[in-house]
């Protein structure tokens, strides 16, 4: 792990050292991911079912969003990989910058699960003729895994590190000319398969031999994908594979969303929680907790109306007990008792009023959590 705490502490260094990320939020906000992506489609269902004065707040993923949650002002919620939590144990244990050793250990005191979401399939993408078939064929190949301080990018060296213990070939994410998309995120994934799948150049000129995406399915992206590709299958019964399986599950990939696979296809799966902040203050800690029984009146509207992941949710009023977590995660304090005891409504409710906006306390900065 020792890459991923290389280029994530210095990214931390430099935010400290600025004093927070570039995420300008006005409002208390969910910060999510690019717009195509499955977290922004989540955090606009929470915004319209569950607070609708909550801003959604796009960003590069799950490692942006934690520093979002710690660092800015009105950043309430956040949707993250449970995989990052471990990334940022390890800075606090092992980063040789005290000043980043002391942000990273008091980010992952304050930290609090609301509840599991669903699981995002990790999806590694080669060439229709590529000679790599399985998720071990990757050794050694060329991979494009997004911007440092993605979720994507985390997960892919994680994954990386455990099957062959060093770091992958990366490359750099770039833009071709014309790639169109909603953001920067969306044009890197659609220029690199470009780029892997080029008919008129060599091996050599491609560039990208592997492609890493991860959503929940169906990932439209995906959905867009021609028979010039495939996806890799994660042989469950290689020994590789079992040293995932701590900070990872397996699924399937299905056929019916993906018109390029040929059957459906078993991959790797990443949980997504739905995470806070252990906040000192009254009002943010009341913000918290009217979230919470919000999404217990008003779940079944996410599930009818919102995005396909909903209806897979490992928690819901109806099933109300909230599973065990990754090592190191801890659930809200605030929330828990509330999701665990809240009633599946036996009709149509409203959406609850949301508390009113609130102001960055004092004590709110004095301990990290906004500014």
């Amino acid at each position: 792990m020792r890459f991923i705490s290389k280029y994530l502490s210095v990214a931390l260094l430099l935010n400290i050292i600025s004093g927070g990320i570039a995420c300008a939020a006005v409002k208390n906000s969910v910060i999510t991911g690019g717009e195509t992506d499955t977290y922004y489609r989540i955090g606009q269902d929470l915004q319209k079912y569950i607070l609708p004065d909550l801003d959604v707040i796009t960003s590069r993923g799950s490692v942006e969003n934690v520093k979002a949650l710690s660092k800015s002002k009105g950043v309430t919620f956040a949707l993250v990989q449970s995989d990052v939590y471990k990334s940022y144990v390890n800075l606090a244990m092992n980063d040789p910058a005290p000043e980043v050793r002391h942000w990273a250990q008091d980010l992952v005191n304050s930290l609090r699960v609301i509840a599991p979401i669903y699981n995002e399939e990790i999806y590694f993408i080669v060439r229709k003729d590529s000679p790599m078939n399985e998720l071990q064929d990757i050794e050694d190949h060329r991979m494009a895994i997004g911007p440092d301080g993605s979720g994507t990018n985390l997960t892919a060296k994680n994954i990386y590190f455990k099957l062959f213990g060093k770091a992958p070939v990366t490359v750099k994410p770039f833009i071709e000319t014309g790639v169109l998309g909603d953001d920067d995120m969306t044009k890197y994934a659609r220029s690199a398969l470009w780029r892997m799948a080029h008919p008129g150049v060599g091996p050599a000129e491609r560039e990208v031999d592997v492609v890493v995406l991860i959503g929940g399915q169906p990932l439209p992206l995906l959905q867009k994908l021609g028979k010039d590709f495939k996806l890799l299958a994660t042989n469950i019964k290689n020994d590789a594979t079992e040293s995932l399986l701590k900070d990872y599950s397996v699924g399937f990939a299905d056929q019916r969303n993906y018109p390029f696979l040929e059957k459906h296809m078993p991959v790797m799966m990443v949980q997504s929680y739905l995470i806070t902040s252990a906040f000192r203050n009254e009002q943010r800690t009341a913000l918290v907790r009217q979230f919470a029984q919000n999404l217990c009146n008003n779940f079944e509207q996410l599930r009818q109306y919102g995005h396909e992941k909903w209806k897979s949710s490992v928690w819901s009023p109806r099933h109300p007990h909230l599973p065990s977590l990754l090592s190191g995660w801890h659930y809200s304090e605030e929330t828990k008792p509330i999701l665990e005891h809240c009633l599946a409504p036996t009709s149509d409710m409203k959406v609850s009023q949301q508390i009113s906006p609130l102001e960055c306390t004092m004590e709110d900065r004095a301990v990290g959590l906004c500014q």
